[in-house]
Order: structure tokens, then C-alpha cells, then sequence
């Protein structure tokens, strides 16, 4: 079996989390690629919740996980989603978690100038998680940020951490001087936690191309969904790295090669958190009621979702910019007990029907969607188990997008339990 590489092809939120769990146990190893903690994925095994934000959902399996250097590590936050995962008895250690040692540190500080941005400097809010993903992305890139590594050397890391705080407070105090960043209890905080973040510390690079990794079985998992990338998403409305596979072998410094076949994950509806453009966004009562019987609410902020049609416009473009061989449909179910079911196909700008999502959002803004309407099945498909059980109508909702996408949709989440799932053809 190839490597694998699961990507959110929509805006977030189709349930990666669920499909990693699900196809975990044929790989070896789990490597979390990009983001921080505002990217929630939530498994549900026999009516009990997990929900993780910064750690790979392969935890749930026992298996091999390792978070990249393009991750933004918040080390609180860490160290508390490893305590929680253990009093629900998912053994974690440092025999099946490594970190990068050249991962981003995201320290409390981060989330005050996020919030602080948003609130005060944004006319247009560009609605962030707040929790200083952004901020951390930002100092990474300005080559002041900390490193993991960093907390091996508790001189480096006060002269480093010193630097970064005075840079800061220039900005904090103009805006809000009750919000000053402390040095001594930044450096506090990182002292109490530095043994346990270096305990599961690596060179991630050096590990994943030593002799013991050359037959393990890769599976990559992103965060974000592909609309949010920072290049390729509906800029400024989007996260703060790249969102796209080709980032997991530069994340974990390996061969592009290895990323292998690219699985996509799509809602049968779209959802969206936050502010940005939405072409196909459901903006009435039906919209409410979608994300009522969807639960579409932030798993890491309990922001509501916003809920429109399928978008195969947005699709096709998720498809070209990342690479897409397979997709995985999810939430099915949801549509179970709507009489008329739509699907977006084209754009209309103007006068003039278009096939492609537009790059500039002031276009994206103003086209108006073009639907195929199909008629819903009006039956309960949550406890199918086998494709030839679905209704008829179902099936040729599922057949639809796929010839709108030309690409094959191998499995079909069809409710929120990880034995939920139908595959509907060979798995590559």
C-alpha cells in the first residue's frame, strides 16, 4: 500500500479527524504536517468523544505519531491535550509522540496580539480563532520566533525570548498597556515546561530518513482545509501556513515523493467558520436547519458554522491546486430529509458563466451560484453499511459529483461514529 496524504478540500471542518482514524490502522505512522491548536478534529468511537487540536488523530490507535516543523506548538496547550487523551486511557509517551525540534513555540502572548488585532486594527474582520496562530506564523517568518530546541539552552532561550517580548511590547503598548508581555513569567512558564516538551523533542528529519522508517507505511495528515491556505485560499480569509500536501514533505524534510495518494475530504454540503466569501451559502432557514442536524459548531471554539450547497466550482480548483486522486464524502447523512438537494456547477459573474472560481475575492463576492437540483432520497442512510444498501437517489447524488469533479469518491461517511463509513470502491 502507497503512502497517504488526507486533506480537507473545502473549508475546513469535513471531518479529516474521522477518515485518519478510520484508515490509521493500515499505516505505521501518523505525521501531522501544518497549523497550530485552532484546528479541531473530532473521533468518536463507541458514543465516546475525542477531540484533539494540535495533536495527530492516529494517537487514538496507538500508532506511531509525529508533529512537523511547519506545526505552531503551544506548549500549554499541549501538554494539556496529552493529559486529557490519557485520563480517557490513550496511552501517549514519548515511544509514540515525537515533536520537531524546529517546530514554532506559540506562547500566551500570541493569542493577546491576535485578539487585540481583530478587535482594534480591522475594519474587516478577518475572524481568527484568536489563538495566536497567526502572531506565532508571523515571528516565524520574521526569524524571531523560538524554536523547540531553544529550550535546550536556558541562556539562548532568556536572550532569545527577551528580544521577542521587547519587539512586542513597542506594538502592545500603543494599543493596550494593561496587556504588557512579562519576560519573567514567559520565562517562568517555559522553564516549568521545557523537560517535558524536549522529552518528546527530535530532529524530525534525520528521524524519518533513518534506516528504521524505509518500510514503515506514511500516513500525512493536514489541518485547515485547502480554501484556507495562505497562497491558494480566499485571501486575507485564511489561516496562516499552507494547507496544501505538497507542505508535508517539506514539514517533515523528506522526498516529495513520499506523500503518496491524495485523499480529500468533502462535506455533501459546505460549511464555512469565520468571515470571507461563501458563494454557495444557504442564507435562510434551511441554511439553520443543515447546521442543526449537522452539529456544525468549532470543535476547538464552538464558533456556528455557516452552511451552503455543495460547491463543485470550489472543489475543482481544491482538486487542481493540491493534487487530489480520491475524495472521501462525509456527513451524508445530514441530507437525509431534505426533498430537493442542490449542487452548485457554475459561477455566474455578471453576464458570464464561469467554470472556475475566481482568484480575486471582490469577484467571489459578487458571483452568483448556478445549481443542478436533485431530488433527496427521504430516507434514514445512517445505518447503512454496504453502497448497494443506499437509496437510489442517493446514489446518484454521490455519481453527480463525481462526474463534476472527475474524481472517484472511494468512501462515504454516512454518521459521526468511526464505524460509519462505506467503501465504495478499491482503495487505491
Amino acid at each position: 500500500m502507497k503512502n497517504l496524504t488526507i486533506i480537507g478540500a473545502q473549508w475546513g471542518d469535513e471531518g479529516k479527524g474521522k477518515i485518519v482514524d478510520y484508515l490509521s490502522n493500515n499505516y505505521d505512522v501518523v505525521l501531522r504536517f501544518q497549523g497550530g491548536h485552532n484546528a479541531g478534529h473530532t473521533i468518536i468511537v463507541d458514543n465516546k468523544k475525542f477531540i484533539l487540536s494540535i495533536l495527530p488523530s492516529g494517537l487514538i490507535r496507538n500508532k506511531l505519531c509525529i508533529i512537523g516543523s511547519n506545526v505552531v506548538i503551544d506548549p500549554i496547550h499541549f501538554v494539556n491535550e496529552i493529559k486529557l487523551l490519557k485520563k480517557k486511557k490513550i496511552n501517549i509517551s514519548n515511544s509514540n509522540l515525537k515533536i520537531a525540534n524546529n517546530a514554532s513555540i506559540l506562547l500566551p502572548f500570541h493569542s493577546i496580539i491576535d485578539k487585540i488585532r481583530e478587535k482594534n486594527l480591522s475594519k474587516k474582520k478577518i475572524g481568527t480563532t484568536g489563538r495566536g496562530i497567526g502572531p506565532c506564523y508571523e515571528d516565524k517568518v520574521a526569524r524571531r520566533g523560538l524554536k523547540i530546541y531553544d529550550l535546550e539552552d536556558l541562556e539562548n532561550l532568556r536572550f532569545r525570548l527577551k528580544n521577542l517580548i521587547n519587539f512586542h511590547n513597542i506594538f502592545i503598548k500603543k494599543l493596550s498597556k494593561k496587556n504588557i508581555i512579562s519576560f519573567n513569567e514567559n520565562f517562568k512558564l517555559l522553564k516549568s515546561l521545557r523537560k517535558k516538551i524536549l522529552s518528546y523533542s527530535v530532529d524530525v528529519s534525520e528521524f524519518v530518513n533513518s534506516k528504521n522508517f524505509s518500510k514503515k507505511k506514511l500516513l500525512f495528515e493536514g489541518a485547515q482545509g485547502l480554501m484556507l491556505d495562505i497562497d491558494h485560499g480566499t485571501y486575507p480569509y485564511v489561516t496562516s501556513s499552507n494547507t496544501l500536501p505538497a507542505v508535508a514533505p517539506l514539514s517533515l524534510g523528506l522526498k516529495p515523493s513520499k506523500i503518496g495518494h491524495i485523499l480529500g475530504i468533502v462535506k455533501a454540503y459546505t460549511t464555512r467558520v469565520g468571515e470571507g466569501p461563501f458563494p454557495s451559502e444557504i442564507k435562510n432557514n434551511l441554511g439553520l436547519k443543515i447546521a442543526k442536524i449537522g452539529r456544525e459548531f468549532g470543535s476547538v471554539t464552538g464558533r456556528p458554522r455557516r452552511c451552503g450547497w455543495f460547491d463543485a466550482v470550489q472543489c475543482k480548483k481544491a482538486i487542481n491546486i493540491s493534487g487530489i486522486d480520491s475524495l472521501a464524502l462525509t456527513k451524508i447523512d445530514v441530507l437525509d430529509n431534505l426533498k430537493k438537494i442542490k449542487i452548485c456547477n457554475k459561477y455566474k459573474l455578471k453576464n458570464k458563466i464561469l467554470d472556475q472560481m475566481p482568484t480575486s475575492n471582490n469577484d467571489l463576492k459578487r458571483v452568483k451560484p448556478q445549481y443542478l437540483t436533485l431530488d433527496g432520497w427521504n430516507e434514514d442512510t445512517s445505518k447503512i453499511k454496504k453502497l448497494k444498501f443506499l437509496p437510489l437517489k442517493a446514489r446518484r447524488f454521490i455519481s453527480t459529483i463525481e462526474k463534476l469533479l472527475g474524481v472517484p469518491i472511494t468512501f462515504l461517511s454516512n454518521g459521526p461514529d468511526r464505524s460509519n463509513i462505506i467503501k465504495l470502491k478499491k482503495f487505491f
